[in-house]
């Protein structure tokens, strides 16, 4: 895989977070972590996009067969 680096700032209550968690095993690295985070950023992005796209396609507020497949996606989406 390739990777691009480049340098951070973070804000210290965030980097002490990141940095415990590395230390208790639930990211291998500092990279790791952040590359998780901004994963997680994007997909939720994408998931907004998703339902806006599910509330256009319906042209009202969504039902309750869309909240259960709008549920179904953010589940797979947190897995990953």
């Amino acid at each position: 895989m390739t990777v691009t680096k480049v340098t951070v700032s973070l804000d210290p209550p965030v980097a002490e977070r990141a940095r415990r968690d590395v230390a208790e095993g639930k990211a291998k690295s500092l990279s790791a972590w952040l590359n998780e985070a901004g994963r997680a950023r994007v997909e939720g992005q994408d998931l907004a996009q998703v339902l806006a796209e599910l509330f256009d396609e319906t042209g009202g507020p969504l039902t309750e067969q869309e909240l259960a497949q709008a549920r179904k996606r953010l589940a797979l989406a947190e897995r990953h």
